[in-house]
């Protein structure tokens, strides 16, 4: 084999034949010596027959005659051991009985003919999640930390597009294919890592695939101590920057990580409070406070922990977990404490944004808060669709279709902005449209309560009761009597002519405020339902005293149509400072 021709790749392994070295997926292989032989004869042969008298004279000793026949089939069968690869069903190495072996794989030679030594054509890419080696899932949030901080980097490469975490974090296990998991995602390449935790060591071994052809691009593994996280994801970024822009654009690198914690332990914190705040549970909220809470006693500079904390303040509030006067104060220091470290960190802003929107009410402020953050990070579906729900609470619906649009195309599979998708049309009263995206939404994610929701309030809206009632009634058992649900459901009831099953609901409410804290919004959908207007707007007028998040989209919201041409309805919005 040429000079040039020194490395092979094929499937998922990579033969370095100066080094001696099989690797698959940058993970070193253990393989004898005489195992690698036949395999570097036959690499140098792909697609013909290398026969056994052709091996027998290159790589035995001329005087062998007993047993040379059983040698080279245990060399074969430990050869084909480390491969994964069968004589049944053959992927690599095919058995022709009494004249030898064909390497049947593709195989790419790098400097060879056809190899890719400058990727210029890789311009979309999916980084799937890490995977534990151990599997251990109590350190899942490892995997999907590293995932996020890669995408994050390599998303500010100019002219390259990369997926986003919730697009990608549906593809997860050790036999994905990747260049299926790429043709499916519509992308160029696909970057697949392993972890391997051993004692005071941490290994990354990581692999960029090019699905169009097949081809390995690039595949490495570091080293480091755990605390040497940041570190070793900076190389890997940096190595991937490097082989997408080719030699050409060397000397562009990847932005730096947004995790410059002073301290390894809490780096681990921040990625353990992002994992769990992701969940969007109570359980997970809670746990997400604490770990944001430890990352910054560690590191009290840590901007990016600060706004995760601020963050995970607003979803106690949409949650319904804490009114929002006891959380809102605490996620406005936290935003200006991230703000003051690093007001050039997107996240910050857009925590900040979400304060002025949902508790200040301060619409000039909130907007030129979105804006800056998705001027320093334009690639941000988040902030996108953040933007795309304070359009909608102004009235724009133009400019929160665009908006929502363009986080769908950054993260065509996430479900939250799909669904998301659904509530813009059901706010903008496109309601077959809200009723066909939630549907598509379910197709995706058949137990997604929020789309569920979303659907029974299109229905509704339709006039299609019983469908809705039905949604209603099914997103209620998913969510946990979560007081929205409960509040569409006796909505739907009010209706339909049901008002016993309503007061009903309308009750259980008032029986739930003793356990925790339900926003007055929800009894005054209800009461809008009934017909009660007073009764509606006494809630509302609450829900303005205790800043009610849901409050924002009072304007447009369907449900209250009945109680705008109230004068104490309009005075409410003056109140709110909304915009004419």
């Amino acid at each position: 084999m040429t000079e040039t021709g020194q490395v092979a790749r094929f499937g998922a392994f990579e033969v370095d034949l100066k080094t001696r070295e099989l690797r698959k997926r940058g993970l070193k292989l253990k393989l004898q010596e005489k195992p690698f032989q036949i395999l570097a004869l036959l690499l140098e042969k792909p697609g013909q027959v290398v026969t056994r008298q052709e091996l027998r004279e290159r790589l035995w000793p001329p005087d062998i005659h007993v047993g040379f026949e059983r040698s080279l089939n245990t060399a074969v069968n430990k050869l084909r051991q480390v491969l994964g690869d069968t004589a049944e069903n053959p992927r690599f190495i095919e058995t022709l009985a009494r004249r030898g072996y064909c390497f049947i794989a593709p195989v790419e030679r790098s400097g060879g003919v056809g190899a890719p030594d400058r990727p210029g054509a890789i311009e979309t890419i999916a980084v799937l999640p890490f995977q534990k080696a151990d599997g251990d899932p109590e350190k899942e949030y490892l995997g999907l930390g590293i995932t996020e901080s890669l995408i994050d980097a390599l998303s500010r490469l100019p002219g390259v597009r990369v997926m986003a975490l919730t697009t990608v974090v549906h593809f997860r296990g050790p036999n994905l294919d990747a260049r299926a998991v790429g043709r499916e995602l519509g992308v160029d390449a696909v970057l697949t890592g392993r972890l391997v935790e051993r004692q005071d060591t941490l290994l990354i071994a990581a692999e960029l695939v090019d699905t169009k052809r097949g081809w390995r691009l690039w595949g490495g593994q570091f080293q480091g101590n755990p605390s040497d996280l940041l570190a070793l994801e900076e190389e890997v970024s940096q190595e991937i920057a490097t082989r997408l822009r080719g030699r050409r654009f060397a000397r562009e690198r990847a932005a730096p990580l947004k995790r410059p914690a002073e301290s390894g332990e809490a780096y681990y914190d921040y990625l353990k409070g992002r994992y769990h705040a992701n969940r969007m549970t109570p359980d997970g909220l809670s746990k997400a406070l604490d770990y944001f809470h430890r990352a910054i006693e560690k590191d009290h500079r840590y901007a990016l922990a600060y706004a995760g904390l601020a963050d995970a303040h607003v979803s106690a509030a949409f949650l319904s977990l804490q009114a929002p006067k006891e959380v809102f104060p605490q996620a406005r220091n936290a935003a200006l404490m991230a703000l003051e470290i690093d007001d050039d960190l997107a996240e910050a802003h857009t925590a900040l944004a979400q304060v002025k929107k949902f508790y200040d009410w301060d619409w000039l402020g909130a907007e030129l808060e979105y804006k800056r953050a998705l001027q320093l990070n334009p690639h941000s579906a988040l902030a996108h669709r953040l933007y795309a729900d304070y359009c909608l609470a102004m009235g724009w619906a133009q400019e929160a279709l665009q908006e929502i649009r363009r986080a769908l195309d950054l993260e065509p599979l996430s479900l939250v902005i799909n669904m998301e998708l659904a509530w813009n049309f059901y706010l903008t009263r496109e309601y077959d449209l809200a009723a066909e995206q939630s549907l598509k939404t379910l197709e995706m994610e058949p137990g997604f309560t929020p789309a569920q929701y979303a659907l029974g309030l299109a229905y509704e809206q339709l006039n299609r009761y019983e469908e809705a009632i039905f949604a209603f009634e099914t997103t209620r058992s998913g969510s946990g009597n979560n007081p929205a649900t409960l509040a569409a459901l006796g909505h739907a009831y009010a209706r339909v002519g049901k008002k016993q099953e309503a007061l009903q609901v309308l009750r259980e409410l008032q029986e739930m405020t003793a356990r925790r804290y339900v926003a007055p919004y929800w009894p005054a959908v209800i009461h809008a339902g009934l017909g009660e207007t007073d009764a509606a707007l006494d809630q509302l007028e609450k829900s303005y005293a205790e800043r009610d998040v849901w409050l924002v989209w009072s304007k447009v919201e369907p449900r209250f149509e009945n109680l705008r041409a109230s004068p104490r309805f309009q005075g409410l919005s003056q109140r709110m400072n909304f915009p004419p």
